[in-house]
């Protein structure tokens, strides 16, 4: 077909051999709706060594070297070893580590090679001849291929199985999006299928029907919850043994499944042609805090509504008896189970979070979670430009400790009008305004090699670094204002996009894996934080305002002004100033134009800062306050047990209730004592139930038994999971089937009472007297 420029975005980078060569396959859509696939053959893989080190890498197999202009971030002269394959990258590099050669960016995915020399962050613009193809819309062959500025709306396929209790055996599964609205059920011979339902004879035929559906509605996105670590591994395993092949990509090739090591590192599946998107992870990856990331939990509190079958007994016994005697039931649980996973995504903008954070970091959607990879394209694409290459990332058994944010001594007590004043995007503006940058730092020794003292910044822990334009200041320079522009035009996906991208600058600095690691530029970041934060309190408080806490980039402030309005005044002004004094403190001091702004946050109109449970000095990173926001008060916390998981329902009902009265001005006894008298008569007992995650199997905790683990032993809870128990007093026993009776002299004493003594101290009350000094008889 004739050349004509399109944009597009890329759903998978990959590649593959073909007659002994690498061909880089991008597989994607492009803006006018068809999908694409381009195929290139030019990149030759590669890597580097130092010019110093090249006869000596030549013997030991690094045969193949040109001659290449760049240089290391060291200032090493190098050399480019290139190579036939990827695959023969590992074994050389690793042969070539042993041998004490460095190599330079010897474990960069070749296909993110690809994107990352040409800067091709998720969307693109292509040229070139094309054919159709067979599951693509498009094939290109070595095209013209550019950086481009387009967001697609992907489309989302759900999906959902049901299997016996032991996932052996394949019940239904249910789809849902791209029009489609079905139920694949297995219908031995004899049995009848509901006319809602698709009926397939068997477990071989439900897979070929599930691979010819995704096929006919080719979704750019699979979707469903937890499918990378269930529905996908029993899918794959059925296929297997039964000899069905499942094809869902847009072009050959099986699906892959990479598990994963941690949360952080999640299993990964590969569908040639199309993203795989669990949902469960694209909500943890949004850093979406849920007290239970189960499908039920999270949609009850996302959308309102949850699961059809299950009440708190055992649901895939549940589901095998539907199947048997209650099909509609079952087909109806299917499918609305597969639904509710495309709500959340819609109703959060997941999917389109993912997009607009490939489009900022280049990586794809299903990797976007990984900060260090986000960190190492846009920083290696920069430095390709200034003809630099970075240093293969170096295993580090004990890595250095580093400071963090500082934290002033709380002040206990009770307040009025506390105004929070806000270092804006702390640590991106403290990267921006003192050039903290893996390309300027001066390493320690550099003597008579190193800049003169006055083109150095020196850091408050002696890291020092050149003054001149850095790759991170320019990105943020960039980054910042465009997070301005998505704000004003209420984009909230792209601001958020943006907001995680921008903080997570620091952190991979001082991550061991990180290929930029280095604890000098992420000790010297936060040692400006601590400097300014603590500059800032002596300020504020020369002028008379006594700051009562402060926390990293935020002071609280007590205005003394009695009236909210006048508060509010007297903090914008005063965040202003700061913001002036600042500026001013650090051009005279180092040397450089501030890039630090201090802005009003917030407005407490009441502020609890509690004291340390065993002491008198301020708990730190805990404290509660009474707000007015879009004319409704509310009472926030922090770090106090209603915002924590491993705390019943009571404590949190009853910590909420408390400071509620609290800053109401209103008596907490009477509260208290009646609450007290619930708990003892049973009326509580829905509230008293801990949930903790089994993170192994309960047989292999053999030092200590904590209590879900004694609960679990119980029950059947199996690893991942999370176990839900009450303390009766028999002990920890599953909460679906407590043998004993509830233990509720427990509730009282470890959940009730340090919730309220806090608040009791503070009133001069004491729990036992409030609450009644029988509170341990109903153990007896």
């Amino acid at each position: 077909m004739p050349e004509e420029t399109l944009r597009g975005f890329i759903l998978q980078p990959s590649y593959r051999i073909e007659g002994g060569r690498p061909v880089v396959h991008l597989w994607g859509r492009l803006e006018g709706g068809d999908t694409f696939l381009i195929r290139d053959r030019r990149l030759v893989p590669h890597f580097y060594v130092r010019r110093a080190d090249a006869e000596r890498a030549r013997r030991l197999g690094a045969a193949n070297q040109r001659p290449s202009e760049r240089r290391g971030l060291d200032g090493a002269a190098l050399v480019r070893v290139e190579l036939a394959t990827p695959g023969e990258t590992p074994p050389l590099r690793d042969r070539l580590q042993r041998e004490g050669i460095a190599c330079y960016e010897a474990d960069v995915r070749f296909a993110m090679r690809y994107l990352i020399d040409r800067r091709i962050r998720g969307s693109l613009t292509v040229a070139g001849d094309w054919r159709r193809g067979r599951g693509v819309g498009r094939v290109y062959e070595d095209p013209e291929v550019a950086p481009g500025e387009w967001s697609p709306r992907l489309s989302v396929l759900s999906f959902d199985i049901e299997t016996d209790p032991r996932a052996r055996r394949l019940l239904s599964m249910g789809l849902w999006g791209c029009g489609a609205a079905e139920v694949l059920l297995l219908t031995p011979e004899g049995w009848t299928a509901p006319p809602e339902a698709i009926a397939v004879a068997n477990e071989a035929e439900l897979l070929r029907r599930f691979a010819q559906r995704v096929r006919e509605l080719d979704p750019d996105v699979l979707t469903g919850w937890n499918v990378d670590d269930f529905d996908f591994p029993v899918l794959l395993r059925r296929a297997e043994e039964l000899g069905v092949p499942l094809a869902l990509g847009r072009g050959p090739g099986r699906v892959r499944r990479q598990a994963g090591r941690s949360i952080r590192q999640p299993t990964r599946i590969s569908v040639p042609g199309r993203l795989v998107l669990d949902g469960i992870q694209l909500l943890r990856g949004a850093f979406v805090k849920m007290d239970d990331y189960s499908l039920d939990a999270v949609a009850r509190e996302v959308l309102g509504e949850g699961k059809t079958l299950g009440g708190g007994g055992d649901r895939a016994q549940e589901i095998l008896e539907a199947f048997r005697r209650d099909r509609p039931r079952l087909v109806e649980y299917n499918l609305t189970d597969a639904r509710l996973v495309v709500e959340i995504l819609d109703q959060l903008q997941l999917v389109e979070l993912a997009v607009e954070r490939s489009r900022l970091t280049g990586l794809p959607p299903d990797r976007v979670a990984s900060t260090v990879a986000a960190f190492d394209f846009l920083y290696l694409s920069e430095l390709g430009r200034r003809g630099l290459v970075a240093p293969s990332v170096v295993r580090r058994d004990q890595p250095r400790a580093m400071g963090g944010g500082h934290v002033l001594e709380p002040r206990p007590g009770l307040y009025r009008n506390v105004a929070v004043l806000d270092f804006k995007s702390l640590y991106p503006s403290l990267i921006r305004t003192f050039h903290l940058d893996p390309v300027a730092w001066v390493p320690e020794g550099a003597g008579e090699d190193g800049p003169p003292a006055e083109e150095v910044v020196v850091a408050p822990n002696d890291a020092a670094f050149r003054r001149r334009p850095t790759i991170l200041g320019g990105l943020l320079d960039r980054l910042v204002p465009r997070r301005e522009a998505a704000k004003a035009a209420g984009d909230r996906v792209a601001s958020y996009a943006i907001k995680i991208l921008m903080n997570s600058f620091f952190g991979v600095l001082g991550t061991p894996v990180c290929r930029f690691y280095n604890p000098e530029i992420a000790d010297a970041i936060t040692s400006f934080g601590r400097r300014l934060l603590r500059w800032c309190r002596d300020r504020v408080e020369a002028a008379g305002r006594p700051v009562l806490y402060g926390d990293t980039d935020s002071l609280f402030v007590e205005t003394g002004e009695a009236e909210p309005a006048a508060a509010r005044r007297l903090a914008a002004e005063l965040a202003s100033k700061l913001s002036r004094e600042v500026a001013d403190h650090v051009r005279s001091t180092w040397k450089v134009e501030s890039r630090l702004e201090v802005e009003f946050e917030r407005l407490y109109l009441r502020l609890f800062l509690p004291p340390a449970r065993h002491g008198k000095r301020g708990a730190r990173k805990r404290y509660a306050g009474l707000v007015e926001e879009g004319g409704e008060r509310r009472v926030v916390f922090t770090g106090l047990e209603v915002v924590r998981r491993d705390w019943t329902d009571l404590a949190r009902r009853a910590q909420r209730q408390l400071y509620e009265r609290l800053f109401a001005d209103q008596p907490v006894e009477d509260y208290l004592r009646e609450l007290a008298a619930e708990l003892r008569a049973g009326r509580l007992d829905d509230l008293l139930v801990y949930r903790k995650v089994l993170r192994k199997h309960p047989d292999a905790y053999t030092s200590t038994t904590p209590p879900h683990v004694a609960a679990a032993r119980k029950g059947e809870a199996r690893p991942g999971r999370r176990v839900a128990y009450v303390v009766t007093r028999a002990g920890p026993e599953p909460a679906d089937a407590p043998t004993a009776p509830i233990d509720y002299g427990h509730y009282l004493d470890k959940q009730l009472q340090p919730v309220a003594d806090p608040v009791l101290a503070l009133l001069g009350l004491d729990f036992a007297k409030v609450v009644g000094e029988d509170r341990q008889l109903d153990l007896f």
